[in-house]
């Protein structure tokens, strides 16, 4: 006998840059989503107001009795989060995590979506990583999608979007692994919906849109900005410059890359991609394609 698949799918923190595109992918195959979002949100007037598969609710995220009633409600079996890091929702996750478990939804799909996080305290991103001690300790079934850098992210990494340049930081010659975020989407709303469970629960997914450098990234703005190598991207009109600065060394040390194992601190290449099968017959946007759009 076949495994039922996952039905209910809800979504926390349907912001711009990851979640609204997660909320397309579905209503794009014609799978039913719940938006869940913050009672002061405006996000939400970006989503399509005639989608018969689209539901929306607010609810207060810090409240787990509030968001486990929603989820109790509409009988979620998947909850996908996509709250910042930046704003400390990542750290707030543990209250989601709890309505979640109290409300019998199945899996959880943390906020992961870029790099492996470092393991360490005060390490990049290590807030996921604790995320993650601390579903397990509860029981809570999760999938953690690691899909390197969004090519859209890159302007805002190299600092191209703040002073016209393509900064890189030392010889930006280590690959890393770039993906689309409308890749990664996609990605998200097939697997959850076209896997069995068994396939899914408390799984670490690799997916890779394009192996590349950011030497090799720089070089496709040849004749649209001038690229710079610095030991140090400028502070000058440039909002958390040190942060950037430490994020691309952390590339340029291999930890960009989705096969990056970051206990022995090494990179398998082969790994990087080794999910990305789960999408069978799917062209994965390139950076130069991307680069087009």
């Amino acid at each position: 006998m076949s495994e039922q698949l996952f039905k209910s799918f809800a979504i926390i923190g349907a912001g711009p840059n990851t979640g609204i595109h997660i909320v397309k992918a579905f209503l794009a195959i014609g799978a039913p989503i719940l938006v869940i979002a913050r009672p002061a949100s405006t996000n939400v007037a970006a989503l399509p107001a005639d989608d018969p598969n689209l539901t929306v609710v607010r609810a207060d995220y810090t409240s787990a009795s509030e968001i486990s009633t929603v989820l109790r409600e509409y009988k979620v079996d998947v909850l996908i989060s996509t709250v910042t890091l930046v704003f400390g929702g990542v750290v707030g996750q543990t209250v989601l995590a709890d309505a979640a478990k109290e409300a019998g939804v199945k899996l959880f799909v943390p906020s992961e979506f870029g790099i492996k996080p470092q393991l360490a305290k005060g390490g990049l991103a290590f807030q996921k990583t604790d995320f993650a001690v601390y579903a397990k300790s509860i029981g809570l079934p999760t999938l953690r999608v690691f899909n390197g850098l969004f090519y859209e992210f890159v302007p805002w990494l190299t600092a191209l979007a703040d002073t016209g340049k393509f900064h890189i930081v030392n010889k930006g010659e280590t690959p890393g692994s770039f993906t689309a975020v409308s890749d990664v989407a996609g990605y998200v709303a097939h697997i959850l919906t076209t896997q069995p469970p068994s396939r899914l629960l408390d799984v670490e997914i690799q997916i890779e849109g394009q192996r590349a450098t950011l030497s090799e990234i720089g070089a496709l703005y040849k004749g649209r900005a001038p690229v710079v190598y610095c030991d140090h991207l400028p502070t000058e009109g440039v909002v958390n410059a040190h942060f950037r600065t430490f994020f691309q060394k952390h590339i340029e040390a291999g930890g960009g890359s989705c096969g990056w194992n970051p206990v022995t601190e090494s990179d398998d290449a082969e790994l990087a991609s080794r999910d990305n099968s789960l999408w069978e017959g799917h062209h994965w946007l390139t950076v130069s394609e991307a680069l087009a759009q």
